[in-house]
């Protein structure tokens, strides 16, 4: 039963909903049991348990992509190390997600005592050490500084968009504690006038001698929130833009300056020449990485970039510091407005997926399918491989969402990410494509879809094993093959209850484009298509894989 007097972890849920989290996701372990009493007891955060601790990892990534934070809740060291892998990649993709420990008393730890879930050496802080390395900020909570101490890791999570670490101990857990007095102020960004001035002057000479200019577009931008000083910059000044597939989806697609995603030299030419040739580009929250530049192949000159990052911009080599990316990209715009009439007009659309070889079923029937029937507001959701690599050659609808963790890039994350982010978006259509050997990491979270009622598609990509990683190496061997399972078998099991699962199993050219027509508005069930593919179909869309 929830404590009768308000007390630490009472202050924590408080400043969970404040900052808009609506659920909580995680396990329950003896260590947080107690906690979770005043969890199911707070009216406005909704406890979602999870199959284990590395799906509520990455289901409250997920959900923080959509509604910009998310908490976790695990025990202590069994618990925690199981999620170690999830919040790892909601750090290196900036993800806010607060993971919440419950841990041993300060008795205990004051003790020295061998408890279970530890080493058994008399130590406490193996773990929340493990942790710094993938938090913005960690805190060890005690009687005599937790309110301080949760009010410091949020503001820090919400200003560096990273996840922070709070390890809460039984005790003080439930050590009384008073109510906020007043909402948390956010941290702000460091701001200088001179450093705004005097990159207006570089930006504007380098702008006024432009004769053609475009724009980047990269995951800093969406996570910042500049989505809207962004769109307006490129289509008032009509700039044509690209997306990398780290960030796709953070501007209007529909756009008729988009030019389609950026990944290097194995990209359209459509999309590399105006991105590459440009006199200027101005880069909105981007960083280079190796899946996303086809493997560092990006030949954008270093004098022809405006580079806007979150907390400073950089042109011809001079860093502007305190200068926050909304400040910059208003700057640019101001500047842009005075010369764009004499800059082309984009003439270019995005390059559609190619067309079918034959009538025999392949990915290039299954991608053409979903694309001509995506409809506003869908949420994407890709997991690493043949299904990201399509997804960066996607058009994403008016109000689309594209989610990939293309950076990290951990097999199996697409399917509890998807969950998380159905939950954060319950009236938009989640369509999730997912892998044979991806889902088997994580299939279990398929069960937490039906225990809540929800209503997804499931592409189920069953190629028969890890074809990406037989196109790096391995075109054959044992080593990129999995067991085979009977999928559709497998998601009618996850639930007792009847009908909660559509599932079939698709061959045919024209089934996809009917269940996606038919499910654009409403969903009686969760749809599971187990979509049937040749073990050595290329991705669909050239990323340049290779190994390191």
């Amino acid at each position: 039963m929830p404590a009768q007097e308000y007390n630490v972890g009472c202050y924590l849920l408080d400043r969970l909903v404040e900052i808009g989290c609506g659920h909580l996701f995680g396990v329950p372990g003896d260590y947080n049991l107690r906690f979770l009493d005043d969890v199911t007891a707070q009216k406005d955060l909704e406890w979602v348990g999870c199959a284990n601790e590395l799906n509520a990892a990455y289901a409250a990534d997920g959900y923080a992509r959509c509604r910009r934070i998310a908490a976790v809740l695990t025990t202590y060291g069994v618990g925690e190390l199981s999620a170690v892998n999830g919040i790892a990649g909601a750090y290196a993709e900036r993800n806010p997600v607060i993971h919440i420990v419950g841990g041993p008393s300060t008795e205990a730890e004051h003790g020295h005592k061998m408890m279970h879930h530890t080493l058994g050496d008399g130590l406490f802080q193996h773990f929340s050490l493990m942790s710094e390395n993938i938090s913005c900020m960690t805190a060890r909570l005690t009687v005599e500084n937790a309110l301080t101490e949760i009010d410091r890791v949020i503001r820090g999570v919400m200003y560096h968009k990273k996840p922070g670490y709070i390890l809460m101990p039984m005790d003080v857990a439930v050590a009384p504690a008073f109510p906020p007095t007043v909402r948390l102020a956010p941290r702000m960004a460091e701001f200088s006038q001179d450093a705004l001035d005097a990159f207006k002057v570089a930006a504007e000479e380098k702008i006024k001698s432009s004769k053609r200019t475009s724009a980047l577009v990269g995951y800093l931008c969406d996570r910042f929130l500049c989505h809207k000083e962004a769109q307006a910059l490129v289509d008032d000044a009509h700039i044509p833009f690209a997306h990398m597939l780290l960030g796709k989806g953070t501007l209007n697609e529909q756009s008729p300056n988009y030019l389609g995603c950026y990944f290097g030299s194995s990209c359209p030419d459509s999309v590399r020449r105006p991105v590459e040739d440009a006199d200027v580009c101005v880069m909105l929250g981007v960083k280079f990485h190796d899946f996303g530049t086809g493997y560092f192949s990006q030949k954008i000159h270093l004098d022809h970039m405006i580079d806007i990052q979150p907390f400073e911009s950089t042109i011809n080599g001079r860093v502007y510091p305190q200068l926050p990316m909304k400040d910059a990209i208003l700057a640019v715009h101001e500047i842009v407005m005075k010369y764009c009439d004499n800059w082309p007009k984009n003439e270019s659309k995005p390059p559609r997926f190619p067309a079918p070889e034959d009538e025999k079923f392949s990915m290039r029937h299954f991608w053409n399918e979903v694309q001509d029937n995506l409809t506003e507001g869908d949420i994407i959701v890709v997991d690493q491989g043949t299904s990201s690599s399509a997804g960066a050659g996607l058009v994403l609808p008016r109000n689309g969402k594209c989610i990939v963790q293309c950076l990290w890039g951990s097999i199996g994350f697409s399917l509890p990410a998807a969950f998380g982010a159905q939950l954060a978006e319950p009236h938009r259509r989640v369509i999730l494509s997912v892998g044979d050997g991806s889902a088997q990491m994580t299939i279990q979270e398929l069960g937490s879809f039906l225990r809540h009622g929800l209503r997804p598609i499931v592409f189920l990509v069953n190629n028969d094993g890890y074809v990406i990683e037989r196109v790096i190496h391995g075109w054959n061997e044992a080593y990129n093959d999995i067991a085979t399972w009977n999928w559709c078998a497998l998601a009618k099991a996850m639930s007792a209850t009847e009908n909660q699962a559509d599932t079939a199993t698709v061959k045919e050219v024209g089934v996809i484009a009917r269940m996606m027509k038919e499910t654009q508005k409403e969903r009686s069930a969760l749809m599971f298509r187990e979509v049937m593919l040749g073990r050595h179909e290329l991705p669909i869309v050239s990323l340049a894989w290779k190994p390191n």
